[in-house]
């Protein structure tokens, strides 16, 4: 045990963590950005997503009032069933009350006049790139972070021979995406264990990571946060350091928009892709893919089309955008354009070459008539993240994981968790994903495990989720976890004996009210000292 993570008692964690809930809930009601830089071209692209401007030039749907005590700062803003306790939103978020009522009149709207949609989406990456750290000309508007994942590796030229590194907690979609490299293109794939609980440590991640390169490694493809622990693994080290080495980095951030204010520049990948659906609230089958294409470390106001037709010749209006720096430096790697009308298109990507003068993502988004309702509807959560303020959802989205958190170790201890508990969120626990085993025994998420006791402890697990819904209302969900071992922590457990903890997340339309009623029920339901 880390003495030094876990010295004193539990008791009175819990009341400083609901005091930082308290405290982050003030930031969060009251967080504002300047959206008339954000929107340089005025109200008209804000409209994009059927938000109403205030005078002040900011979307509508924000609250003017403070919340009622113990309660969320936008609980108000979304529409869940009476008495329902969502907290699964790591599988699928809720879209907010107005985005839903904009997207119904946006289907209508269609139906009564139809029409094809291949064209709009320059205004909307405009509109949409600086709330995650990027130029316009990078972000594409995908389906979600598995469409986003297959259309980066097939760009990628890989080679029989070629390595990449990932880890042994990926979601479905890298997993295929690697098996795939494997048999189709000999790719040699190494496995990096994550490790559970206090054989956690970034720095332990990062050496694990190393001691799996080779002159041979070509890329590295990591999820943050993990999906299955909700560790959020050191991104912007591991992109580093692949740099350094020449080698391309690929994130599964499936997880990470909506959830943390997110800055893809400094995160340093030449590659991500995450999820529309999940914390950022979209509708389903929206995401969201970068793809690195620059490499100047200063910052810059770039001036921006705000039409589609603009990089094929067509004049358009153009807007001003600040654009962060970059932390890679690197040269830009090749890049074949995939699922796309018009390849080569204007000279962009033609064979695979890359020019940061030239808009990519025009290219990468026009693969046929599109969902205009959909992406209209992302575009509007997007901006309600943007006004509310992501710095200030992150706060508080943390904070209120860590008072679940503190609760949990108060009742289960600090060996429940799957990643190392302190009073403060550190790096790897900034992250709205908790997940704890409270079947495992001793009530430690790292104990061995016979191949019968997995499979009991998988039943009981499984049979939880299912009581919590029929009798409590509350929606969580279970995984299957390769943990670290007790009894030796630089091994992860073998097939046949994976643990089956819970996974709770916690969102901005929850509150200490809702955390204490989810540890209410598990209480009654699940096994506890």
């Amino acid at each position: 045990m880390n003495e030094s993570i876990n010295a004193g008692p539990a008791v009175g964690d819990v009341a400083a963590a609901k005091a930082a809930v308290e405290d982050a809930a003030g930031r969060v009601q009251t967080a504002r950005r300047d959206f008339l830089k954000l929107f340089g071209y005025g109200s008209a692209g804000l409209m994009l997503g059927g938000l109403s401007i205030g005078e002040d030039g900011l979307p509508g749907l924000i609250p003017e009032a403070a919340a009622a005590a113990g309660k969320s700062p936008y609980e108000k803003a979304f529409g869940f069933d009476p008495g329902l306790l969502y907290m699964n939103i790591g599988t699928t978020g809720s879209s907010p009350t107005q985005v839903v009522k904009n997207a119904n009149q946006d289907y209508k709207a269609i139906a009564g006049n139809p029409t094809a949609y291949f064209f709009g989406q320059q205004a909307m990456r405009n509109t949409i790139a600086q709330g995650f750290g990027c130029d316009p000309y990078e972000l594409v508007l995908s389906f979600n972070t598995t469409d986003g994942l297959w259309r980066i590796v097939m760009g990628i030229p890989f080679a029989p021979g070629d390595e990449l590194i990932t880890t042994n907690m990926e979601e479905d979609a890298g997993i295929s995406v690697y098996n795939m490299l494997a048999e189709r293109f000999g790719v040699v794939i190494k496995t990096v264990n994550i490790p559970t609980n206090d054989a956690y440590s970034d720095a332990e991640v990062l050496a694990r990571f190393k001691a799996q390169y080779t002159e041979k490694t070509k890329a590295i493809l990591f999820s943050s946060p993990i999906y299955l622990t909700g560790a959020r693994l050191p991104a912007k080290r591991l992109c580093k350091w692949a740099a350094r080495k020449g080698i391309i980095s690929i994130v599964d951030g499936a997880h990470l928009p909506g959830m943390v204010a997110l800055d893809l520049h400094d995160m340093g990948c030449d590659f991500f892709s995450g999820s529309g659906h999940k914390w950022q609230c979209g509708p389903g089958q929206t995401g969201f893919m970068y793809i690195r294409n620059g490499f100047d470390p200063s910052p810059q106001v770039l001036q921006r089309p705000t039409s589609d037709y603009a990089p094929f010749g067509v004049p358009s209006p153009m807007v001003d955008i600040p654009v962060p720096g970059y932390t890679n430096t690197n040269p830009l790697p090749t890049y074949y354009a995939t699922n796309t009308l018009i390849y080569g298109a204007a000279g962009i990507l033609a064979n695979g070459v890359r020019d940061p003068n030239h808009n990519i993502a025009a290219v990468l988004q026009l693969i046929g008539n599109g969902s205009r309702p959909s992406q209209n509807a992302l575009v509007e959560c997007c901006q309600l993240w943007d006004a509310w303020g992501r710095q200030a959802i992150e706060d508080y989205v943390v904070a209120l994981a860590q008072y679940l958190r503190s609760r949990i170790v108060d009742h289960w201890g600090f060996d429940a968790l799957s990643i190392p508990y302190a009073g403060f969120a550190d790096a790897s626990a900034r992250t709205g994903l908790t997940s704890f085993n409270p079947f495992s025994p001793g009530f430690d998420y790292n104990a061995d495990l016979t191949a019968a006791q997995s499979s009991a402890q998988s039943a009981a697990s499984a049979a939880a989720v299912a009581q919590l819904k029929t009798d409590h209302q509350i929606v969580i969900r279970n995984n299957s976890v390769p943990h670290a071992l007790r009894s030796n922590p630089t091994q992860n457990a073998a097939p046949g004996t994976f643990s089956a903890p819970l996974r709770i997340s916690t969102h901005l339309f929850h509150s200490p009210a809702d955390v204490d009623r989810v540890i209410d029920a598990l209480l009654m339901v699940v096994p506890h000292p």
